[in-house]
């Protein structure tokens, strides 16, 4: 039986539609929230998060659902990875995101421009949809209060 990750690679790799190169990072932010579900830094409250990433990647019926939109119905897991990645890393720190991250260039810079093209990448209302369906709005609205770069953290999170 395969596992997971060889099944995804697989499914994106078949994908020629638009947003091919996005579609393409779906096995890299699996295995980062992967990855960093084992790190003994992570806070209970960012295991948490990822633990939401982690099941929003393997649910089959989503907010945009691979099984009706082929490889294109990974972009919101993209999304859905790539801001609990930024998350974490505005509160925790980059360093402890880019040490986890096995994809091509910086997790970073990655993930900053595809939280920055949410509504390109899933419609106007559709990120504040995988938040609400993933757990993640009102757990990150009322946890991640009082910890981000406007309480003592620059833009890379690491403490001022």
């Amino acid at each position: 039986m395969k596992d997971y990750l060889t099944l995804l690679k697989e499914q994106v790799g078949k994908y020629a539609g638009a947003l091919r190169d996005v579609v393409l990072l779906a096995p890299s932010y699996a295995m980062l929230m992967f990855r960093m579900l084992n790190d003994p830094r992570l806070s209970r409250r960012h295991r948490l998060w990822v633990d939401a990433a982690i099941a929003y990647l393997v649910s089959s019926d989503d907010v945009i659902p691979e099984e009706q939109f082929g490889g294109y119905g990974y972009l919101d897991d993209i999304f859905c990875c790539a801001y609990v990645a930024t998350r974490i890393g505005e509160e925790a720190g980059w360093d402890l995101v880019e040490e986890s991250w096995r994809g091509h260039g910086s997790v970073y810079e990655l993930s900053q421009k595809l939280v920055g093209r949410e509504q390109e990448l899933l419609g106007h209302t559709a990120g504040d949809d995988v938040l609400r369906f993933a757990g993640l709005a009102e757990r990150m609205d009322d946890e991640g209060a009082g910890e981000g770069p406007e309480h003592g953290a620059d833009a890379r999170g690491a403490r001022t």
